[in-house]
């Protein structure tokens, strides 16, 4: 959030600018840029992911490579940020640095990081190891096993009859 102070000394050219920064390093730009005293937000997305057939809730960039840093026009020093580790620049459009709304940056802050699953039930998924691969089939349930491994219920056609089987998470993938 713009600190009080400078929401009241606010210019015309001060407020929230995009940076654009070098590939899978937004949060290493945001440390750094924070550690050199700007203001940064960086808007995450809570996303499942199997990490060696575990489920782990990861956070990610919600606009991967780009993150909003509050600039303040005659005390903020520009130049520094180009030469920032993770950042690649500013973004401009015709030459003009780009700027966003403070209304649009507060709207984002309100909001709690969403999160997107690995899959949801109902979702087709296709069988991609063990003996049923090529097997497309519809997503029931997921669950973590006993040893902590993700596993999968799906329900799949085998001889002309619905079958529930349980397979591990990492067996199978979204259909395309």
């Amino acid at each position: 959030m713009i600190p009080a102070t400078a929401r009241a000394e606010q210019t015309a050219e001060s407020g929230w600018y995009v940076v654009y920064t070098k590939p899978r390093q937004e949060e290493r730009a945001r440390e750094n840029l924070s550690n050199q005293g700007y203001t940064c937000f960086l808007p995450t997305l809570r996303v499942e992911r199997l990490r060696a057939g575990h489920r782990v809730v990861l956070a990610e960039a919600l606009f991967p490579r780009y993150l909003f840093v509050y600039l303040e026009v005659g005390r903020s020093n520009w130049s520094t940020i180009r030469s920032t580790r993770g950042v690649a620049r500013l973004v401009e459009f015709g030459g003009v640095t780009a700027r966003i709304p403070s209304i649009l940056i507060d709207a984002l802050l309100e909001q709690p990081a969403p999160q997107k699953e690995l899959f949801a039930v109902g979702e087709q998924l296709k069988v991609i190891a063990g003996p049923f691969v090529g097997i497309e089939a519809e997503l029931l349930r997921l669950y973590e096993a006993r040893d902590g491994e993700a596993r999968v219920v799906v329900l799949m056609d085998i001889l002309t009859r619905p079958q529930q089987i349980s397979l591990p998470a990492s067996a199978v993938r979204k259909a395309a």
